[in-house]
């Protein structure tokens, strides 16, 4: 039995935590843009915490399911239905053979994570022990594309269903959602000015973005040289500025390396909040050091430990 897609929503793939490592070999990592929301909805239906999820972008598919399945939404809020009814984000339930999920309106957020009991490993392609589709490769996933009308999604046998609910994510994973933090790029060959108008601005997430990159709308920082240097390897959340100095926050398909000169890179634990940030939203950035990055890091796994152990 299965998941059969009547509407494939806007943009919607399936997802894991990615492939890293393989960088070396130009490989990227891609992944969930959310890696926190995927954990936690994974969380919510006992699964591994980097099972497949679909990772639904702004505007949702439209879903039947052919059997009882167990489920949860992490993630933005793009106001979920079953049959009509509001389904709740950050708790699972239990949807019977033949109801239809649909998504309305986006109220907060970018990417809702729709993970099932079992995952969705039974229709994927498996490269590199991940099935995270990579559209720009076209790996991964179904074929390394988005959903479209009339796929089938087939479902592990499911498990008798357990309530779960985990409260206060928001809270705890992406306040405030317009601020994220960042380690500057030491030795960069920016002008020392461009960290401080960096600081000082605040950007529109641009149309232009997508998975590979955001690229920011706003005061154009200095640079020297052309704005350019030898590639080097890229993390998750690098801020790159282009010669045009609108600066470039790299994501989940990002290349695995690159010639911009770098403002610095945002932090692990903020890679969600960014994520959650939409087309045409703002955004400031917030300089910190390494302790502080680390520090937030160990806050939000120690989070995520305690609701593992919630019954």
């Amino acid at each position: 039995m299965s998941l059969r897609v009547r509407k494939p929503g806007l943009f919607t793939t399936i997802q894991d935590l990615g492939r890293p490592g393989l960088g070396r070999w130009g490989v990227s990592p891609c992944g969930a843009m959310d890696p926190l929301a995927l954990t936690l909805a994974n969380l919510l239906v006992g699964n591994p915490a980097g099972a497949p999820a679909l990772e639904v972008t702004a505007m949702g598919p439209e879903l039947v399911f052919e059997k009882d399945t167990t489920l949860a939404l992490t993630g933005a809020q793009l106001g979920a239905t079953l049959d009509g009814e509001p389904l709740a984000t950050d708790q699972a339930h239990r949807a019977q053979a033949g109801q239809q999920l649909r998504f309305g309106a986006r109220a907060r957020g970018a990417r809702a994570y729709l993970a099932v009991a079992g995952g969705f490993g039974l229709s994927a392609q498996s490269f590199r022990d991940s099935v995270a589709t990579d559209v720009e490769a076209g790996l991964g996933g179904l074929g390394g594309r988005p959903l479209k009308a009339g796929d089938v999604l087939e479902l592990e046998p499911q498990p008798p269903f357990q309530a779960r609910a985990i409260h206060d994510v928001w809270e705890h994973g992406y306040q405030p959602l317009d601020v994220v933090r960042f380690i500057p790029e030491q030795g960069s060959r920016l002008p020392p000015e461009a960290l401080e108008q960096f600081v000082a601005a605040r950007f529109r997430i641009s149309p232009r973005s997508n998975r590979v990159g955001y690229r920011l709308e706003g005061p154009a920082l200095p640079t020297e040289t052309g704005g350019l240097q030898l590639s080097e390897p890229v993390a998750p959340g690098t801020i790159q500025v282009p010669p045009d100095g609108q600066p470039i926050v790299l994501m989940a398909d990002r290349q695995t390396t690159g010639g911009y000169p770098r403002v610095g890179h945002v932090i692990r634990a903020d890679v969600p909040r960014l994520a959650q940030l939409w087309l045409g939203d703002s955004v400031s950035f917030r300089a910190v050091t390494l302790d502080e990055a680390r520090q937030a890091s160990r806050e939000l796994q120690t989070w995520l430990e305690k609701e593992a152990r919630q019954p």
